[in-house]
């Protein structure tokens, strides 16, 4: 017999045709019990308006794995118990798409900076170009005084003191 497949992460219905025949009438009551190692589930049936017995399995992630697992119909009639049907019944979970973002670094801006090496006066004949600038930034340079000029200022003081 090929399983019947079901899902576990979702309601499942079942719906079973049952004939009760006997001499008496008598109460009945329906349910599937799904056997798992040494625990077994029962599930109550419902009788619908046409006749037929539904039978509605919850959602059983949390309980089952995916997998196969026996299962029968038991019909209670007073106080004696029927097993008209056995199954197997096969759980799988249903189809899940996730997603996530991705949080990539942020680049490094790119900036630029500048220096106003000379503010300007007023009067429109004090406007540079700025090769002017750069040329004045170049003599500023030169008139700068580093450890090298230093030091040949020191010598050339000691050998005007030695005269």
């Amino acid at each position: 017999m090929t399983p019947i497949d079901l899902m576990l992460d979702n309601d499942n219905e079942l719906r079973f045709k049952v004939n009760i025949e006997g001499t008496r009438p008598g109460t009945s009551v329906c349910r599937l019990m799904l056997e798992n190692n040494d625990i077994q589930y029962g599930f109550k049936g419902m009788q619908t308006q046409d006749g037929e017995i539904s039978v509605v399995i919850p959602p059983l992630k949390s309980f089952l794995s995916e997998g196969v697992y026996d299962s029968h119909l038991e019909v209670v009639v007073d106080d004696r118990i029927f097993i008209p049907l056995e199954m197997k019944i096969n759980f799988e979970k249903s189809v899940a798409v996730t997603a996530e973002s991705v949080i990539r670094p942020r680049r490094t801006k790119v900036s630029a900076s500048a220096v106003l090496l000379e503010t300007p006066t007023a009067t429109k004949n004090n406007a540079k170009t700025l090769s002017q600038i750069q040329n004045k930034k170049r003599k500023v340079k030169e008139d700068t005084v580093d450890d090298r000029k230093i030091l040949e200022l020191l010598k050339v003081i000691k050998q005007q003191k030695g005269k």
